[in-house]
Order: structure tokens, then C-alpha cells, then sequence
């Protein structure tokens, strides 16, 4: 009996966190689909003159609809690699879903013609809390991707034309 209940326990957890899991990703595709978004790109040129400074650059673009975050994407170049990240917001602003890959652009021969990719994570939010992470991102496991959001969305709000 104590095996069915544990058994059953474990079912509805994975079902629960489950319902969550297609919840966020239906927002992620709203996001992605949605058409007229408007884009405020911040150049590289804002991260050198606050002496943050990357091999490649950085790059940031805010996605906004009536005047609300959706959606972030991050880029940032450094010597040999690339990182990419995507972060995800609901309508009142909280972070649901972050989508980070790495390339590498060099290899002991030289710079590759088309990078390749070396890793992939996916995490899933819930009232600023992680319910489920799907992949690696080699060395930046520690990346606290809800204190990185908000580090970027003041970056969004302080930087002017």
C-alpha cells in the first residue's frame, strides 16, 4: 500500500509540474507569434561606456506590447564563443521561461564558418521560483537567471536614445 501511495504521489507531482511546464511554453508561443512588438535595442556601445567589455560585444533588445516586457534577448560575444539567451515574461511581468545556448566560433584552426552549438538549457518559472530545468549550459550552471532578468530589465529602463 505505502509502494501505491508513493507511486501515485510521484504521478500527480510529475502531472502537476507537468500542467505548468505547457502552460509556460503556450505563453513562450503567444510571445513568439505576436506581431508588432515594439524593439528597444541597447548597443554594445552601452555596456563599454560602463566598462563592461566583451571580446565580440553584447547586444540587448527588450520586446515590448502596450508598453509591457515580454521578452528579452541577450547576446553576448566573447573570444571563442557566442551566448544567446531568451527571457520569457507574463503580462504582469514575471519571468516564466529562459532559453540560453553557447557557440563556439573558434577552434584551433581558426574562426568556423558556422558555429557550433555546444549546449542548450531551458528553464521554467513559476512565481519567481525554477520548476524545471531541461539541459546544460556547461560552465554556467550557477547563472541566476531571475537576478540576470531584472539586472537586464534595468538595463531596458535606464538606457536612452
Amino acid at each position: 500500500m505505502k509502494k501505491l501511495t508513493l507511486f501515485l504521489m510521484v504521478v500527480i507531482c510529475g502531472f502537476m509540474f507537468g500542467q505548468n511546464v505547457n502552460t509556460v511554453r503556450k505563453i513562450v508561443e503567444q510571445i513568439n507569434q505576436t506581431k508588432g512588438l515594439k524593439i528597444k535595442k541597447i548597443p554594445n556601445s552601452y555596456y563599454l561606456d560602463r566598462n563592461i567589455v566583451t571580446d565580440n560585444g553584447i547586444e540587448l533588445k527588450g520586446y515590448y506590447k502596450n508598453n509591457k516586457l515580454l521578452k528579452i534577448e541577450h547576446w553576448v560575444g566573447l573570444s571563442a564563443r557566442i551566448i544567446t539567451t531568451e527571457y520569457f515574461f507574463t503580462e504582469n511581468g514575471k519571468l516564466v521561461f529562459v532559453h540560453s545556448k553557447k557557440y563556439q566560433t573558434v577552434d584551433e584552426n581558426g574562426y568556423l564558418e558556422k558555429p557550433q552549438q555546444l549546449s542548450d538549457l531551458r528553464r521554467y518559472y513559476e512565481k519567481d521560483k525554477l520548476i524545471k530545468s531541461v539541459g546544460v549550459l556547461n560552465d554556467d550552471e550557477n547563472t541566476d537567471y531571475l537576478i540576470e532578468s531584472k539586472n537586464l530589465i534595468n538595463d531596458l529602463k535606464n538606457y536612452s536614445n
